[in-house]
Parts: C-alpha cells; sequence; structure tokens
C-alpha cells in the first residue's frame, strides 16, 4: 500500500471515529426532547468495529472500489428469497401471511422504483431516482426441502425486548447464504447509547464478512412489517425498505453529517446531499438543507429510504446507492450466492425440471362458520405443476383442479382435504384429516357458562382449550382453588423468560339471551408479586364469528390481579379464599353477538405463578353460589344413586333442565322448555343405566344457563 493510501485511510478512520463521537453527543441530546423512532444498525456496527477494527479496513476498501457509473439496465433482477421467522407466543406479534405478502409487495415496488408515492419525488432528485432492479420473493423450499410458505413460526418469549438472542433459537436461522433472514418480534431492546424506539436493525455485509454470518440478516418489529394487519403505525412497511438497504450496503445519508463532499461523504454517495443528523428530517421539511458543504449545494434528500424521516415521505433510492447494491451482491460470495439460479432452484423460486412436484396446500382460514367461503390455495413446491385434483370432503365442492378454489361447507364438523400434483416427472399428495372445522352460525352455548375445573377431563370435548406450545401452558393445579382444591395455573418463577404467555380460550358463546341483563366474564385471580418491579399481568381478548382473530378488550397488571397489593414472597401459592381476587370486565358491548369467544392470556414477569379459578361468563360474577344463590338453586342428593331432587326459583323467562356427559352429548331431557314462574321442584329418576361417573345438569332459569356437576355413583 502507498504512503498515499495509508493516509488516505487514516484520514478517513479519524474522521469516522470523530464523527460517531459528534452524532453520539448530538442523539443523547435530542432523546431529552423526544422519543423518537429509529434503526440501531449504526449501534450494532459500532459494537462489531469494537470487537473487530479490520471491519473498518475491509469497509473502505469496499467502498472505494466501487463504479459508481455502472447504474445500467440489467438484463434480468436479482432475486433474492426470504423467509420471515416470526417469533411469538400467540398475542398480535404473530403477524399474518397477508400482511408479511404486504411487505413484500412493498419491498418490491420501492427496489424497482414502482412505488405509488415516487411522483412525489421533488424535480432535484427525479434525475437520480433508481430502479434498483432487486425483486424478493419467499422462499418456497426450507433448509430441508420441505415445502413452505416462507414464514417460519417460532414459538418462544424472546420477542420482547429481542436483540440477536433470537438468532439463536432453534430452527430460527436458515442459511444465511441461501436466505435472507427476517426475525418478526414485539419489541426490539434499545441498546445503551442509543435513543428512541427501536423499529429494527442489520448488519452490514462488511461486518458479515468479517466473521458476523451467524448474526446476518434483519430484526424488525411486527407493527412496522406492512401496511394491513398490525402494521397500521404511520411509517409502517418502510422500515423493512430501510433495513434491507443496510443488508445490502447502504448507510444512513446523515452518516457523518455536513463532513465530506461527492463520493467521500458519509453514506459514500454523491447523489444523495448530506444531512447534518440523525432526526433533522423526521418531519420532511420542504425546502430543508441542513449542509451547504455539498456542490452544487442541493436541499436535503428527505426522499431517500435511508433517511430519518418519515415512511410516507420517503420514495426513492439513488443511483449510487444502487451501485453499491449491485457491487454488495456481484463481490460478497454469501450475498452471490442468493441470487444464483442453483440456489433459485434449492429453495423453490425456480422450477427443477428434472424433478416430480411436492405436494402441499394452504387455507386462509382452518376454522369457519358453515356457509362461509374458503379459500384454498396450492403451495406445491420445487417443479411446475401441470396436474392437479383437489378431494374436499364434505364441501359443495367435492373436486376440482383450478389452482385456489373457493369453497364452503353446509354442516358442522371437521373435514378432510386432499391435493394431489403431477407433472411428467411424476407425481405426489398431500391429504390432512380434519384440516378444516367447520362451526355452527349460532353458538350452542349460552350464559352462564362456568369453568371451575374440578374435573380431572374438564376440557375434554368441552370447547375449552389450552394452547399447549411447549412448556408455556396453563396446567390443572389439584391443591388450591377458590372455595375447592382445584384450578389452572400459569407456572412462573422469577427466573422463566420474560413475556412468555399462557392462553387459553372459551367455547363459542351466544351472548344474546342475557344480552340486557348487563353480562359479564369474571374469574377469581390467585397471585402475589416477588417483589415490586415483577410484572405478571392477565389480558382477554374476543373474537366474535367463527374466525379466531384477536382482539384485545380488557388489560390488568401484577398489581392490580394481587389480592395484597402490597406483600411480597417468593413461590407463592394461594392457601386460603383471601388470597384470591375477583377479576370481572363487562361484555355488554356482546350483547347482540350470537357467536363470540375469549381468550384468556397470563403474561409471565419475572414473578409468580398466577392461578385462576371459577371463570364465569353469564349475568353473575365468579362465586358460584352467586349465581345458585340468586335463584336458591338445590340439588340433592349429590353424589347420586340415580334419583335428582331440583329445587329452584324461576322469576321470568323460559325454564328447562336436561343432563349432559363430560362430552356434551345430552344424556336425558329432564323438563320441556316452559314458562312456569315461581319455584320450580323436579325429582327425577333415570330409567335409563346411567354408568357411574360426572355429569352436568343444566338448568335454564332467569334468562340464563347454569351449569352443576352431578356424581351418578353405584
Amino acid at each position: 500500500m502507498t504512503k498515499k493510501n495509508i493516509y488516505k485511510r487514516l484520514t478517513l478512520l479519524t474522521k469516522y471515529y470523530n464523527m460517531k463521537y459528534r452524532f453520539l453527543i448530538l442523539t443523547t441530546v435530542l432523546s431529552t426532547l423526544k422519543v423518537f423512532s429509529q434503526c440501531q444498525t449504526d449501534h450494532y456496527h459500532k459494537e462489531a468495529i469494537k470487537n473487530n477494527p479490520q471491519i473498518i479496513q475491509e469497509q473502505n476498501q469496499f467502498y472505494d472500489n466501487i463504479n459508481y457509473v455502472n447504474s445500467q439496465k440489467r438484463a434480468t433482477k436479482y432475486i433474492i428469497p426470504v423467509v420471515f421467522h416470526v417469533i411469538h407466543t400467540n398475542g398480535p406479534e404473530n403477524i399474518s401471511l397477508a400482511q408479511i405478502e404486504n411487505q413484500i409487495k412493498i419491498l418490491n415496488e420501492d427496489f424497482s422504483l414502482n412505488n405509488p408515492n415516487k411522483t412525489n419525488i421533488r424535480s432535484v432528485f427525479t434525475n437520480v431516482a433508481a430502479d434498483c432492479q432487486i425483486e424478493f420473493k419467499l422462499a418456497k423450499l426450507d433448509p430441508n426441502g420441505k415445502c413452505t410458505d416462507g414464514v417460519n413460526r417460532i414459538f418462544s418469549g424472546l420477542h420482547v425486548d429481542a436483540r440477536d438472542n433470537v438468532k439463536s433459537i432453534a430452527n430460527a436461522r436458515w442459511d444465511n447464504k441461501k436466505y435472507l433472514n427476517i426475525w418478526t418480534v414485539s419489541s426490539i431492546s434499545s441498546q445503551s447509547g442509543a435513543d428512541g424506539t427501536t423499529l429494527g436493525f442489520a448488519y452490514l455485509p462488511q461486518a458479515v464478512a468479517q466473521g458476523l454470518s451467524a448474526m446476518d440478516g434483519i430484526v424488525c418489529r411486527a407493527d412496522y412489517v406492512g401496511v394491513i394487519g398490525t402494521g397500521n403505525v404511520p411509517g409502517a412497511g418502510r422500515t423493512l425498505t430501510h433495513e434491507v438497504g443496510h443488508y445490502l450496503g447502504l448507510l444512513h445519508t446523515f452518516e457523518d453529517g455536513c463532513s465530506g463532499t461527492g463520493s467521500n461523504n458519509g453514506d459514500r454517495c454523491a447523489d444523495t446531499p448530506p444531512v447534518l443528523s440523525t432526526f433533522t428530517n423526521a418531519n420532511c421539511p420542504a425546502n430543508g438543507n441542513s449542509c451547504s458543504t455539498d456542490g452544487p449545494n442541493l436541499i436535503d434528500q428527505w426522499e431517500n429510504y435511508m433517511d430519518y424521516s418519515s415512511g410516507s415521505c420517503q420514495s426513492m433510492f439513488s443511483n449510487n446507492q444502487k451501485a453499491i447494491m449491485h457491487s454488495v451482491l456481484e463481490n460478497y460470495s454469501f450475498r452471490k450466492n442468493l441470487w444464483s439460479n442453483s440456489n433459485l432452484i434449492a429453495v423453490g423460486l425456480s422450477p427443477d425440471v428434472n424433478s416430480a412436484p411436492i405436494a402441499s396446500f394452504g387455507v386462509n382460514n382452518r376454522t369457519v362458520c358453515v356457509g362461509e367461503l374458503v379459500k384454498f390455495t396450492d403451495l406445491s413446491c420445487k417443479a411446475t405443476v401441470v396436474n392437479r385434483t383437489w378431494t374436499f370432503v364434505g364441501a359443495n365442492i367435492t373436486g376440482t383442479n383450478i389452482e385456489s378454489p373457493e369453497i364452503s361447507y353446509n354442516a358442522p364438523g371437521k373435514y378432510k382435504v386432499t391435493l394431489e400434483v403431477s407433472n411428467s416427472k411424476g407425481n405426489n399428495s398431500i391429504s390432512i384429516d380434519e384440516y378444516i372445522t367447520v362451526l355452527p352460525r349460532i353458538a350452542i352455548n349460552r350464559p352462564t357458562v362456568r369453568q371451575e375445573f374440578e374435573d380431572p377431563l374438564w376440557d375434554l370435548h368441552s370447547g375449552w382449550l389450552v394452547l399447549d406450545k411447549e412448556s408455556t401452558k396453563f396446567n390443572r393445579e389439584t391443591t388450591t382453588g377458590f372455595k375447592s382444591n382445584s384450578s389452572i395455573v400459569a407456572p412462573i418463577n422469577n427466573t422463566a423468560p420474560k413475556g412468555q404467555r399462557f392462553q387459553m380460550i372459551t367455547p363459542p358463546i351466544n351472548i344474546r339471551p342475557v344480552g340486557s341483563l348487563n353480562p359479564k366474564l369474571s374469574m377469581m385471580i390467585g397471585y402475589r408479586r416477588v417483589n415490586a418491579n415483577s410484572s405478571e399481568s392477565i389480558r382477554l381478548y374476543y373474537s366474535v364469528g367463527c374466525n379466531q382473530n384477536w382482539t384485545q378488550f380488557l388489560f390488568r397488571n401484577a398489581n392490580f390481579i394481587s389480592a395484597e397489593p402490597n406483600n411480597f414472597s417468593l413461590g407463592f401459592k394461594p392457601s386460603t379464599d383471601a388470597h384470591w381476587k375477583l377479576l370481572s370486565a363487562s361484555l355488554n358491548q356482546f350483547q347482540n353477538d350470537s357467536n363470540v369467544s375469549f381468550m384468556i392470556e397470563v403474561e409471565s414477569g419475572t414473578g409468580n405463578s398466577v392461578y385462576i379459578d371459577n371463570i364465569n361468563i353469564g349475568v353473575f360474577n365468579s362465586n358460584i353460589n352467586d349465581i345458585e344463590n340468586q335463584i336458591n338453586l338445590n340439588v340433592y342428593p349429590n353424589p347420586t344413586s340415580g334419583e335428582l331432587n331440583i329445587n329452584y326459583i324461576n322469576t321470568t323467562g323460559e325454564t328447562e333442565v336436561w343432563l349432559e356427559n363430560i362430552e356434551g352429548k345430552k344424556i336425558a331431557q329432564i323438563t320441556e322448555k316452559s314458562n312456569e314462574t315461581g319455584t320450580i321442584n323436579i325429582n327425577f329418576k333415570s330409567d335409563l343405566n346411567i354408568n357411574s361417573g360426572i355429569y352436568i345438569l343444566k338448568i335454564k332459569a332467569n334468562e340464563q344457563i347454569i351449569n352443576k356437576k352431578v356424581i351418578f355413583a353405584d
């Protein structure tokens, strides 16, 4: 290396560290004035340089050798295979395929200059706005050669305050030479020295080349993916455009402030005017010009995706940025392999002409109402499908050969779906039993719906569902309960990862019969904090209709759900009724809904287990005696050898009594529907051969249905 080149590199290195120091001071001042949304690529890159200063030499050598006039049209686009690793615990961070596909559409518009807002690029910059000729596609084959929709869902509490740690979750990182890995999370930890709310970060290719291949990829907040679903926040969709720019070697437009000119300015692009600081263009000032060191002296290019301007203002990459990205894709082997034809075949984006297709399919909803349209999609992979045959059991159309059929089912049940595909090289088929669940439009269950967890088989064929994900699931507890010895528990201790979620879903319920009587969902909670920092919480969600599209309608923090908010202990388990607290939520907003389900969610927060008992959906709160006392209910003897005496008071509406087994099948109609009011006395002597066991006596009175457990014994 010549003395001249050594001097040049030392000058650039000195300038880099001086400017980083200045901006650290500046952003610290800014953070006292306003909370900003930001990318943390600079922070992670700075940490990488601290651990390996060789990255600086790699970076300077790369940018010094870019051919900036190499922005001519390519014969073909670069195609980048993408996989989204959705890190979630069944919350809103578990974003839909449709939302991810919407983000892919935005990326492809932005990188091809087909974005709808490109018409807003100011005239001074229209001649440098670039069609980058880069296209992104969701992978169709996973690393094991199996069909995929390009979305890898991983159940893990690490989606909260995520960092590089999500990349080490088992099966949550695919080969970076074959896929662009994108991890979506609910929040990203803001590192020391970084201001504001972090939306995403990526590693520059120079750091990847110097030993950080295991970190390669992008981490992004799930609610900033796409502009549909949860992505309905300002700037959503453009966050990933910005981070992909980093992934392909682009620096921020404000990288070195007003220092440097031409291709030696901070972002190494002569056609992006220098910008003073991080958030100079946050509000997209019409004629803002924060630096006068460039020649000619141009206004700030806040249209650029690599600024911190509003996502709605951003609309372009420049020709020099295009040259940098193309140089990365051509000169770094781990980027060049991405778009190679052999890799496109390996990830299913280019057909393998020597293979038969692998059958696979997807659907817009696996749980639907009777009569609702279900859209299937042929997701077969590896090779081109020439012939296909769908077979639908129980549907209005039993068979078809079209790619994306829409069908419906006319009766409740669980139905099998089969797809067979073929080409000249062979055929393949897939058949899944009970793939589609069809529910009645009007729920069978009517208030009161109650769950006391006394039956060991409480969830068997009952419609109640515990979402079982690894170790984070509710368990039945047999040593403590409210006025009983049974309950369910979210097993949490002070070493459990923050953000783990425990979820349970109620059966679908028809609220209309008690809609005018102030219905509520209530339960008893047993919980105590370990210390003042414990942050366990409870959320309630609802889903109207048959599709499980959950919306939160109640949140209670650790202080609220504790019966003794000023008491602390480690390993708490409720031992008296005084340790339990009532949680009650109004259901008035659902008074006209004939099919609504509820999800109960506990989130861990470095504290104690949360116990739940006596869930009640109806007119009264969860204390079982409150409900039964309202109608003066008395059922005896219980246990019984076959005879039951049932006494209660009905003041209004229709009355009826029947007996069901624990699977919800009616065993005996004890009384028919009647409008009789006053004291109701019933003597039931079964003429059936009822096996010994637990049964549910259902009593309709005062516009609600009350469940009473009875035991038949020999």
